[in-house]
């Protein structure tokens, strides 16, 4: 029994390192998981095959009404004697078919084509949207992970200059309080590392949420942080006019165009009706009967034409919602301008200060070197080394944050662009 036992530890300690196999994760990747595990853009997509399935079986609004029945009947005389001819029993089986067109169904077939543009726009919405809030959070998860590194360098830097100031100290080269401050640095380090940690797995694991993975699961980022080089393109402001939201407000604005025509039309217009009927019945399955008729109709609503009538009054104010959604459209298109031009000034700035942290880095590094060899020939004391590298950890901590900024801002730029932010450098 205890050899089965010692097998089975055996087995779940060499089987657990493969369990806890890092799921590797690119940022496309990413953007397709967090697709297939959204319940809104799930919700859109039906939405869309709705619409899509009414508009594909338009030709039913030209279909004409089928009706058919079968009825029976008996039947007697109370308080006379029955005729030799009089039937007791009787059925009759009847089979009709009427088809009424009006120029209303020239609208309702405009309205399935508006819907469905509509939600075809909506699910592109989502899409962009979860398109750019999932790389944002993974570009994020990224510059946690090269922070990460950056502190385990410095916790490497300040133990070798722990055990330096200890060495000093103990051969008498070196006073007892560089060594208490080396100390003190270790700790310190180690402590912001933990704290990084935990916000990163924090972070991690409202980023799995998102893409719908297994809470166990330890993700492993194969998309570097890399920062386009260059401005993007200037050209790329021509594609203003593919936005999103330009395209529902344009779309709003033809829907009230469409409502108001179609009110006049049918109020204000003669309304023409075309109908066409037949039908057949069979009266004890013996006697047959049919009738074929055809008939138009023509009305014309005069008192729409009545200045003040409710009528009158209606179509105004279908008009007064067409102007209003047209300077809307107008408004939304300079708003539009407005957020790529702040976005177009913040990209510059952000590009301005990613040259100068990477500057920093720099010049911290050569720096922190230089006077790593003072204090080792005794020219310099434990407290400027300290500063120098604290320096490098706060320049490298500001250049990473730096790039996120700036891929950041390109990302946003690319959804408020309507495009593929990689695409905006050419």
């Amino acid at each position: 029994m205890r050899r089965y036992v010692s097998l089975f530890l055996l087995s779940a300690l060499f089987l657990s390192p493969l369990a806890a196999e890092p799921v590797e994760l690119s940022v496309e990747a990413a953007v397709e998981l967090s697709s297939k595990a959204s319940l809104d853009l799930y919700g859109q997509k039906l939405a869309v095959s709705s619409t899509q399935r009414d508009l594909d079986n338009s030709w039913n609004l030209f279909l004409p009404g089928i009706s058919t029945g079968l009825s029976g009947k008996i039947g007697d005389e109370l308080f006379t004697a029955n005729s030799p001819t009089t039937s007791l029993l009787g059925s009759t089986l009847s089979l009709g078919t009427k088809l009424t067109l009006t120029t209303g169904v020239l609208y309702d077939l405009e309205n399935r084509r508006t819907a469905y543009r509509s939600a075809l726009l909506g699910e592109q919405d989502l899409a962009a949207r979860l398109s750019r809030d999932v790389q944002k959070a993974y570009f994020q998860l990224v510059s946690l992970q090269l922070d990460l590194d950056n502190k385990v360098r410095v916790i490497a830097l300040a133990e070798e200059r722990r055990r330096l100031a200890e060495l000093r100290f103990a051969r008498g080269l070196g006073s007892e309080l560089d060594a208490l401050r080396a100390q003190m640095t270790e700790l310190n380090a180690r402590s912001a590392h933990k704290k990084a940690v935990a916000d990163y797995d924090k972070r991690q694991a409202t980023f799995r949420r998102q893409l719908g993975l297994a809470a166990g699961d330890q993700l492993k980022l194969t998309t570097a942080l890399a920062v386009p080089a260059g401005p993007p393109a200037d050209s790329v402001a021509t594609l203003i006019d593919t936005r999103i939201d330009l395209a529902k407000a344009s779309l709003a604005r033809e829907l009230a165009a469409t409502a108001t025509a179609r009110y006049i039309n049918l109020n204000r217009l003669p309304l023409v009706t075309l109908d066409a009927g037949y039908s057949f019945s069979l009266a004890d399955f013996k006697t047959a009967r049919d009738s074929f008729s055809i008939s138009a109709g023509f009305s014309f609503n005069a008192d729409a034409w009545i200045p003040g009538s409710r009528k009158d009054v209606e179509l105004q104010v279908l008009r007064e919602t067409e102007d209003r959604l047209a300077l809307a459209y107008e408004q939304a298109r300079r708003s539009a301008l407005d957020e790529v031009e702040a976005l177009w000034l913040d990209i510059d700035a952000a590009r301005n200060s990613l040259e100068l942290a990477s500057g920093q880095v720099s010049l911290a590094e050569r720096i922190a070197t230089r006077t790593r060899e003072a204090w080792e020939r005794g020219s310099a004391t434990a407290l400027e080394l300290e500063d120098a590298q604290y320096s490098v950890d706060a320049a490298r901590q500001a250049l990473i944050a730096s790039q996120y900024q700036y891929l950041s801002l390109v990302i946003d730029l690319g959804y408020a662009l309507n495009t593929d932010w990689r695409t905006l450098y050419r």
